[in-house]
């Protein structure tokens, strides 16, 4: 009761909301209401920050009764102070776009250049050259998506409530800047189109080869700006951000959801490649429609993922009855 009654004193007396002190702990702001309503208790480390945060020891916060400590003014908060970005959360979302934008759009430009290598090299030497260009710029790709990835999710994990400080005039300004990135890369995208059409008019079979690869690299501009400027279009968007840590915080907490889902998936892994190869036995004996479980094996994953969907969200409603 002590612990409870003194986190609420002390985050009250700074005029601080139980948002704000969400993002300054790294946790989601429905775990700082369970603390102050008793229903449950911090970890260790939660412990720590919240004494550095408030300047006592983790023994007075627990155990001591701290409502008659006084607070300096300068560790009030101004009444009505617009939220800040104190998790670097527009500086984090900014990177994990360019990332992801970026590695996407070089295995897409690799494709362009390996086609105009084709085009333009004889073999056999040309072949080993697309080869190494693939290869090559999937790494290089890969090696923007990778890190992109894995920092956001360790990013999510640290930050799972971040409190909206997106001003009404940044939002509208990041809808009209979306709207007007969105139009330049299918713009992109449909010249290069064109030109593939022009180019196939002509009969120049060399000159198409080229231009197809003039459309690739015009698709891997396109898909850059399209990408990039998606992502960054869902940063205004917080209040999403929140909800996606708020159910992965709850498939953490319920073990249970993911073993049933993997369960689900197994299975549908085994009926996927026996459709696959039962499929290919039987079309080679010459059994009539084998084709067809060959043309839709990949059908079982699908089943598997909206299975996994529909059985986490029963066990969610259950739960929270």
């Amino acid at each position: 009761m002590k612990f409870r009654d003194n986190l609420l004193h002390l985050r009250q007396q700074r005029n601080m909301t139980q948002e704000q002190l969400a993002m300054l702990l790294g946790v989601s702001r429905q775990s700082v209401a369970k603390w102050e309503s008793g229903q449950s208790t911090p970890e260790v480390d939660k412990l720590l920050k919240m004494a550095e945060l408030f300047g006592c020891t983790i023994d007075e916060l627990v155990s001591d009764d701290l409502s008659m400590r006084t607070v300096a003014p300068a560790e009030i908060l101004p009444e009505g102070a617009p939220a800040e970005d104190v998790c670097g959360y527009d500086e984090h979302m900014k990177k994990f776009a360019f990332g992801i934008a970026t590695g996407v759009a070089l295995i897409i430009l690799g494709t362009a250049i390996s086609v105009l290598i084709a085009a333009l090299i004889p073999e056999p030497m040309s072949e080993a050259l697309v080869t190494a260009c693939v290869i090559a710029f999937v790494a290089i790709g890969l090696a923007f998506i990778l890190p992109a990835a894995i920092n956001h999710a360790s990013y999510a994990k640290a930050h799972p409530f971040v409190e909206d400080f997106y001003t009404p005039q940044q939002k509208e300004a990041e809808h009209r800047s979306f709207a007007v990135q969105l139009t330049a890369g299918i713009v992109l995208i449909l010249f290069g189109v064109i030109v593939v059409s022009v180019s196939g008019a002509t009969g120049n079979e060399k000159l198409e080869e080229i231009a197809s690869a003039v459309l690739l690299a015009l698709v891997a501009a396109g898909v850059w700006i399209i990408v990039h400027c998606g992502i960054i279009h869902g940063l205004s968007d917080i209040a999403s951000y929140n909800n996606e840590r708020a159910d992965e915080q709850w498939e953490r907490d319920n073990p249970r959801v993911g073993h049933i889902c993997s369960i689900i998936m197994l299975i549908a892994t085994i009926v996927g490649l026996l459709l696959l190869f039962g499929g290919a036995a039987a079309a080679h004996a010459g059994v009539e429609h084998a084709d067809i479980a060959l043309s839709f094996f990949w059908v079982s994953w699908l089943v598997g993922g909206i299975s996994c969907g529909i059985a986490t969200l029963v066990m969610r409603s259950s739960s929270e009855k």
